[in-house]
């Protein structure tokens, strides 16, 4: 895993060759950009203090760390942590990777969180997911074979599927409904199944 440090590192450097080259959109440049930015991103990571600008680059960069923040306040692990953790999964543009449909919030109806990948497995059982789109049961957690439906891409954040969360990997990701969570809500008619 991707050092503490050079997770936030890795997000200042991607947010700052932005600020420098000026080579996107114009509407996304800052006009005050100087090499006193950097800090200034770095300040606004761990003290919320915002340099008062509101260029794209930057105000994706705050959204990140804001976000960060919101995961740690959810689910008791170091902001810093989560964002390493996304920074090593990163492997495009972080103007286009966050965002709220690769870092949905953590909450009620939405999300399932699992201290462990072993306690999700289990939690999942056998009987397969539900397609958000033809409500056919299939093996795979990400695209149904019946439809070819998946559960990510251009149309992944449209509320279909749930977003799981597993604490001790630092890792989450939006998958189709397991059938056996529908089946526990059914009998227990449970409608907390999916709290945080």
């Amino acid at each position: 895993m991707m050092s503490i440090s050079k997770g936030l590192d890795s997000l200042i450097e991607a947010t700052v060759k932005g600020l420098r080259e000026k080579s996107d959109f114009s509407s996304r440049w800052c006009e005050k950009y100087t090499e006193d930015c950097v800090r200034k991103l770095n300040d606004y990571a761990h003290k919320s203090e915002d340099c008062g600008q509101t260029c794209e680059f930057c105000q994706t960069f705050k959204w990140a760390i804001d976000r960060t923040k919101h995961y740690e306040k959810n689910l008791s692990i170091g902001w810093e942590d989560v964002l390493s953790s996304w920074e090593e999964d990163r492997n495009y543009w972080y103007m286009n990777y966050y965002q709220n449909c690769e870092q949905p919030e953590i909450k009620s109806g939405t999300t399932k969180v699992f201290e462990t990948i072993d306690e999700f497995r289990k939690s999942v059982g056998n009987e397969g997911f539900r397609c958000p789109s033809c409500g056919s049961i299939t093996s795979d957690p990400y695209k149904c074979g019946n439809c070819n439906w998946a559960v990510c891409g251009l149309f992944g954040d449209l509320g279909k599927g749930i977003f799981v969360y597993i604490k001790d990997e630092i890792r989450g990701q939006t998958i189709f409904m397991p059938v056996a969570w529908e089946i526990a809500n059914s009998i227990n008619d449970n409608p907390e199944l999916l709290e945080v």
